[in-house]
């Protein structure tokens, strides 16, 4: 009978611990996906980061390039309108000139 009861105290004690290592491990278990997540959501913020200067750096230079462009277009525009109006001059084809 003593050696029944210290048997089942043991069992008893053999389970508790058991269960309390698989509860530590779990414990641990779910740090690994915590660090995980935390990891990967840094890891995603930087790359939106990222990219978001890589867009803004590709969006300026499109808008110099198209702001040159319609001010180059303007430029000649301008003197194409500058040398219509310029009224025309008679060549002079004779090397004797009148007075």
């Amino acid at each position: 009978m003593f050696n029944s009861t210290i048997s089942k105290i043991a069992k008893s004690s053999l389970v508790v611990a058991v269960l309390m290592g698989a509860s530590a491990t779990a414990n641990a278990d779910t740090l690994i996906p915590t660090d995980l997540t935390s990891n990967l959501e840094q890891n995603i913020a930087a790359q939106m980061q990222d990219m978001m200067q890589v867009a803004q750096r590709e969006l300026s230079i499109s808008l110099q390039a198209q702001l040159s462009s319609s001010m180059f277009d303007a430029e000649e525009s301008d003197e194409a309108e500058q040398l219509a109006q310029e009224p025309t001059e008679l060549a002079i084809t004779s090397a004797m000139v009148k007075e």
